[in-house]
């Protein structure tokens, strides 16, 4: 080989190499923690599932998968870290559809849940449960909008804050019953339940994963699921469409992100280790406790289709049922 053919050789793999970084990152990937910041409060749903996904994670990749809680604005201010983080799959976000719910409640959005992100691995999810505090007197659905016409504005309700899915599920039903509450918002699922047991509020519609242990304990009534079908979990409880026809379906959904622009070969790289993880029967234990479903998506391509039609799908429910937001 001539010294031409060398360095027309020679800078044709400089060229490769520069053209595919993600490929040389993604071959050592990871190398170093990744924090997995989740915007909920500890002991939510999302939390309990990122944290027990993590731990297996981190054995996989060989590497601590650090959760860190930033609950706050119906998931935003988590949300928004997530958004302005390097995209080199060092941070990872475990969003829900709290974040394609909230965005769509600001008159300036600050993020793009389809455009800032990228879906990594889908989890599953669940109902949201109508419940009131075991010791009211309320016992149907039926009852609970009976109660709220008879006082209208006066009975309250808790939310995991503006815009979370609790919020929209909540004020959906008052929508079609034709009644009022008191918004109360809150950090999270966690302190909706807390709201109800210490008579801070009268009803709610947590999802079914945060509010299960209460109601296997006796402490909440489950009213109506939100669910097409109902829950295996609670089979005596009725679905929304049984106890106050229509009724609605709403169901909640959670799973990983990352930073737009994380290269792709380290997306499928979490994408397979979450899966498998997924797909093993290692967190079978934890979905029965909570009343949840697994259900990870074939590829990130499928999750990403996924969140973007969801995008969309409540960005026209919020706008149908003219849900608005003080202060936006």
């Amino acid at each position: 080989m001539d010294k031409r053919q060398f360095l027309q050789t020679a800078g044709a793999a400089a060229a490769a190499c520069m053209a595919t970084p993600a490929l040389w990152a993604a071959g050592s990937y990871p190398q170093r923690p990744i924090r997995l910041l989740v915007p909920f409060q500890a002991g939510s749903s999302p939390d309990t599932w990122g944290r027990a996904i993590g731990s297996i994670l981190s054995t996989r990749l060989g590497q601590p998968v650090v959760v860190e809680n930033m609950p706050g604005a119906g998931g935003t201010i988590g949300t928004v870290a997530l958004k302005r983080a390097a995209p080199d799959g060092y941070t990872l976000g475990l969003l829900a559809n709290t974040q394609a719910i909230t965005v769509h409640t600001f008159q300036t959005p600050p993020y793009d849940l389809t455009a800032d992100f990228v879906a990594v691995a889908s989890i599953g999810g669940g109902a949201s449960l109508l419940t009131v505090p075991a010791t009211s007197p309320i016992r149907t659905a039926k009852d609970l909008i009976a109660a709220l016409k008879a006082k209208p504005g006066e009975l309250a309700y808790g939310s995991g804050g503006n815009g979370s899915i609790a919020h929209l599920a909540t004020e959906q039903l008052l929508s079609d019953a034709g009644a009022t509450a008191l918004h109360v918002p809150y950090r999270g699922a966690p302190d909706i339940i807390t709201s109800q047991l210490s008579g801070q509020t009268q009803f709610g519609m947590p999802i079914l994963g945060s509010s299960m242990l209460f109601v296997r304990s006796g402490k909440l009534r489950p009213l109506a699921i939100s669910s097409e079908k109902r829950s295996a979990f609670l089979p005596g409880v009725p679905t929304l469409a049984e106890a106050l026809p229509p009724g609605f379906t709403l169901s909640s959904w959670s799973g990983f992100f990352a930073p737009a622009r994380t290269p792709a070969p380290i997306v499928d790289r979490l994408h397979s280790e979450i899966r498998a993880i997924l797909r093993s029967n290692q967190l079978d234990e934890l979905a029965h406790s909570m009343g949840s479903d697994i259900q990870p998506m074939d590829s990130p391509a499928q999750f990403q289709q996924f969140v973007n039609a969801e995008d969309k799908r409540f960005a026209a429910q919020i706008k149908n049922i003219g849900l608005k937001v003080d202060g936006r």
